[in-house]
């Protein structure tokens, strides 16, 4: 599917992943020739969640129906493009759009919560087109009640970007400015909001059986293993724990100030550019965020760690392979070859 549009339009994003591709789009329209504030306009409610290359691209405004009415109304767009966050911020400018009759379209950037994406206060709404990234997912979307005849198949535009990506700076020169060791290898966990974006059980714990919490866990449980054994000189390594710029920096502070994991350098970081520090990372070690999907894309070396694994896996990107951990008592011998010891 081809990323043209016809006439103005209005993108709207609100997270870091619907930012991505909503941005990705916009470089298109910029390279063959649109103008911002003549052709489109872009939207967010969230600082900090793109790039600062765009800040002057995109306009930071929460939901305000008079605010959104008048820039409808003036600007006259031919659609709006949003994406699919887990708060209402675009479904209300959806809701707007609709009431005058605008067309809509909206990308799902991942396979979770297909339904949920669209409905908020117990109020369901549908755009005129459902963009998803392959197949996979317009069929799992179809499942999830999505009606069929608004699904489109469309990859995600972030993705070529990625397979592009160069760093604007150098590798000493990142590291430095943020202040991070340049002459350490750095294992980088991502992390995910899966605790409060999925439903616990009865037992109070998540339905996937593992989120960001256990996972971390189990990955530091097994370094102390491995540092016990003096199977590896942790003394050379960072392990940088990128959280989402929604969750707080205190976050894990629970595991990581466990005096056992003092022979481990941790560092944890909210504001430092995502793609570059993924880049220059010498592991990554994650679970199924787009994250994830854009360190396979640049050809890192990724371990996926979901330890306690209840049913199938929900990342489904097959463009490329990568080994996913979903039992405890495998993840030391793995963690082990991952990083070329044994």
């Amino acid at each position: 599917m081809r990323y043209k549009f016809r006439g103005k339009g209005i993108f709207v994003f609100s997270d870091p992943a619907g930012a991505n591709s909503t941005l990705a789009l916009i470089d298109n329209i910029l390279k063959c020739g649109g103008k911002n504030n003549e052709d489109f306009m872009v939207f967010t409610n969230s600082a900090g969640v793109f790039p600062n290359e765009y800040i002057n691209l995109v306009k930071i405004k929460d939901f305000n129906i008079k605010f959104y009415s008048d820039i409808l109304d003036k600007f006259k767009p031919e659609y709006i493009f949003t994406a699919t966050s887990g708060n209402n911020y675009e479904h209300n400018i959806r809701l707007l759009s609709k009431e005058k009759r605008i067309r809509t379209i909206a990308f799902i950037d991942h396979w979770t919560n297909y339904f949920k994406r669209f409905t908020f206060n117990n109020k369901t709404l549908f755009p005129d087109e459902i963009w998803v990234i392959n197949d996979i997912a317009k069929k799992e979307a179809m499942e999830a009640g999505l009606p069929e005849e608004k699904i489109f198949i469309s990859g995600n535009p972030f993705y070529e970007k990625i397979r592009k990506f160069i760093p604007k700076v150098d590798k000493e020169c990142f590291l430095k400015n943020n202040n991070i060791p340049v002459y350490k290898k750095i294992i980088m966990f991502i992390s995910e909001n899966l605790r409060e974006s999925f439903p616990k059980d009865a037992k109070d714990k998540c339905a996937l059986g593992f989120d960001e919490f256990t996972v971390l866990s189990d990955i530091l449980n097994s370094f102390f293993q491995i540092n016990s054994k003096d199977l590896i000189d942790f003394s050379k390594y960072l392990f940088l724990i990128k959280i989402h710029p929604r969750e707080k920096m205190d976050k894990f502070d629970s595991i990581i100030k466990n005096r056992k994991y003092n022979f481990l350098n941790i560092e944890v970081r909210k504001k430092i550019d995502p793609l570059t520090i993924t880049y220059y990372s010498d592991y990554v070690l994650g679970m199924f965020s787009n994250m994830v999907i854009e360190a396979l894309l640049m050809g890192k070396e990724v371990l996926r760690v979901q330890t306690g694994q209840i049913g199938a896996d929900i990342l489904k990107f097959d463009e490329v392979n990568c080994k996913l951990i979903t039992k405890r008592e495998n993840l030391l011998d793995d963690l082990l070859k991952f990083m070329e010891v044994l």
